[in-house]
């Protein structure tokens, strides 16, 4: 199902000292926004509702709980989609969010799907136990499911992922970024962790995490040796702020070595974030 250009800006959202958006009246803002968005692009596209996947994580507890402000409770379906033993704990935390916003909910045994996946794969020319290929096979096939929910119901599938994932590509192409709108593109972790406090979601149904507890994969904060809130800042600053590096340095505390490799991360994950390549037509992407 098409959804056409809606979109919510979030610019003008007032902010703290450190450039994020976690004051106050942003979190109230935001509250008012996020739900206004999804009903928009809901009816937008003249859809029944919204498929939103569950990995137990916050970002997919807010992006349920958007969706069930804007289009209610009946017209929500959550689905949690493991694939190994390890998975059993945040799959009964997504359950649970499932459960307290009163969602239709199923859990998809994905494990005999990505075994037959793997035997057909080690039939042709690519290694079948490729850790990095394997998980971001697991990510698309969550992907596939999700959609093929959406298709069967007249539904939207609506994405969790958030600005620090995007910009720092810890997400898969074509996994967690193949949805129909993606409401918490636009904010920063640390301002997600707060508008889940604003919101009322029990810290114990969600899964600390800088990125999908389904879905682990390297990240910047651990790498560097550096707190999430700091690398949102250094983000906010020197990627979408534009401020010179010096400055940054400045303001945040950190050395200029970690400002410049975490600058690097952002210019090696640009592909994820880039359309594909095509021949110019002299038309638009979209039409």
């Amino acid at each position: 199902m098409t959804v056409s250009g809606t979109h919510s800006s979030i610019a003008d959202l007032p902010r703290g000292p450190d450039g994020l958006a976690t004051t106050d009246d942003a979190l109230s803002q935001l509250r008012d926004q996020l739900p206004a968005f999804l009903e928009r692009v809901v009816a937008d596209a003249g859809a029944d509702g919204f498929v939103v996947p569950l990995d137990g994580g916050v970002e997919t507890a807010l992006t349920a709980t958007f969706a069930v402000d804007a289009a209610g409770e009946d017209r929500v379906t959550g689905l949690v989609m493991p694939a190994f033993l390890s998975h059993e704990a945040v799959s009964r935390n997504a359950e649970a969010v499932a459960t307290s916003l009163g969602i239709d909910h199923s859990c998809l045994q994905l494990q005999p799907v990505l075994a037959a996946f793997q035997e057909t794969i080690g039939a042709s020319s690519g290694p079948a136990d490729d850790l990095v290929a394997t998980t971001n096979a697991l990510s698309r096939l969550r992907m596939t499911c999700a959609y093929y929910v959406a298709n069967a119901t007249d539904a939207l599938v609506a994405g969790p992922i958030n600005r620090t994932q995007y910009l720092l590509g810890s997400v898969a192409k074509h996994g967690e970024t193949g949805a129909d709108c993606l409401p918490l593109a636009g904010l920063y972790r640390t301002e997600l962790e707060a508008l889940a406090r604003a919101v009322g979601i029990p810290a114990d149904l969600t899964v600390e995490t800088s990125g999908s507890p389904l879905h682990p994969g390297e990240s910047p904060a651990t790498t560097l040796e550096v707190d999430s809130e700091t690398v949102d800042r250094i983000l906010r600053r020197r990627i979408d702020g534009g401020v010179d590096a010096a400055t940054v340095v400045d303001r945040t505390g950190v050395e200029a070595e970690t400002v410049a490799r975490l600058e690097a991360w952002v210019e090696r994950t640009r592909h994820k974030r880039q359309r594909p390549a095509r021949p110019s037509t002299g038309r638009s992407f979209t039409r």
